[in-house]
């Protein structure tokens, strides 16, 4: 190789990638965060599931916390009404509620009432164990129905209270799909199920209700009761 040819090689390997070597490199940085996201995307989504989860079982205690320390004027536990104003107080229209479905009165339970994706959490009672007049008793029986599918079977009955998130799909658009329109269609009816990633039927949404029977066997050893 004579001197002019080796100065011409010089120069052109100074003149940096070429346009197919630079989408090469662009190609495996993509493939690279990728690799790195994915598993960061769905760690992400278990922590919040988790923490959602955690709030869920923190609230359902609140609540029969909150029955432990109110009295009715008849001297008989009672649970709060929901938030229908989204300032995390109870809504009343005297001594019942204002609607039974609302928002959590976060504040009255001393909670901050947000799940992990930053939605207020949906609470549902039964008027019967809200009233601030007349508390609820043993006999007393809820009216909200647990569901494993929109049009399955009951897995819980005469429940008091009921507490959803509308989990991550909450926070960007409406419910879709028959179970969690069920969550959200203001009938008595809810679906827990696991989580399904359909296009026709998805579901994400975390539930927790006040079950009866714990209810009122914590309200007998606190003394509420009968």
């Amino acid at each position: 190789m004579n001197k002019y040819s080796l100065l011409k090689n010089i120069e052109k390997s100074k003149q940096g990638f070429t346009l197919v070597e630079l989408a090469i490199v662009l190609v495996i940085i993509g493939l690279l965060l990728a690799t790195f996201l994915t598993p960061l995307t769905a760690q992400m989504a278990i922590r919040n599931n988790s923490e959602t989860r955690a709030d869920l079982n923190e609230i359902r205690e609140a609540l029969v916390g909150y029955a432990l320390s109110h009295s009715a004027a008849d001297g008989r536990p009672f649970l709060p009404c929901p938030d229908t104003d989204a300032d995390g107080i109870e809504n009343r229209l005297g001594a019942l509620c204002a609607n039974v479905r609302g928002r959590l009165p976060f504040s009255d339970l001393g909670l901050d009432g947000i799940d992990s994706w930053g939605n207020q959490f949906t609470y549902q009672v039964t008027q019967t164990f809200a009233n601030s007049a007349t508390g609820f008793i043993l006999a007393s029986a809820g009216d909200i129905t647990v569901l494993n599918s929109a049009d399955g079977n009951a897995i819980a009955i005469s429940i008091p209270a009921i507490v959803v998130s509308l989990g991550e799909n909450g926070a960007v658009m409406p419910a879709v799909g028959a179970d969690q329109l069920e969550n959200t269609n203001l009938d008595n009816f809810y679906v827990n199920k696991d989580f399904a990633e359909n296009a026709v039927n998805p579901y994400d949404d975390l539930v927790t209700w006040v079950s009866a029977n714990i209810l009122m066997n914590r309200m007998v050893r606190a003394g509420r009761l009968p």
